[in-house]
């Protein structure tokens, strides 16, 4: 019986080994189909609206970090413009109550 079994295997085999599937109409447009499909599935993730925010995110960052060093660059010249210019009565307050006596 065993025999028998292995004989329809080995037979099976043969014919699917000599037999070419016709193959075209599953070939036709395959990088479109799955270009397609993988488009489909990744549109809606959270990482696709995050790669697509990123040059965004990135120019948001550039103009903190040059509004930060503008501002750090007129609070480092303030003091200097304060000390040069003439004093008047409510610096001269200022300077008597905080013990700031130049």
């Amino acid at each position: 019986m065993n025999d028998n079994f292995d004989q329809k295997l080995d037979a099976l085999f043969a014919a699917a080994r000599t037999s070419t599937p016709d193959t075209a109409r599953a070939e036709f447009a395959f990088e479109t189909r799955l270009a397609a499909r993988l488009r489909a599935e990744n549109s809606g993730s959270i990482f696709a609206w995050a790669w697509r925010l990123c040059p965004f995110f990135a120019a948001l960052a550039l103009a903190v970090g040059w509004w930060s060093h503008s501002t750090q660059r007129t609070e480092a010249v303030s003091p200097l413009v304060s000390e040069t210019a003439p004093a008047n009565d409510d610096q001269l307050l200022v300077a008597y109550m905080t013990g700031d006596h130049r």
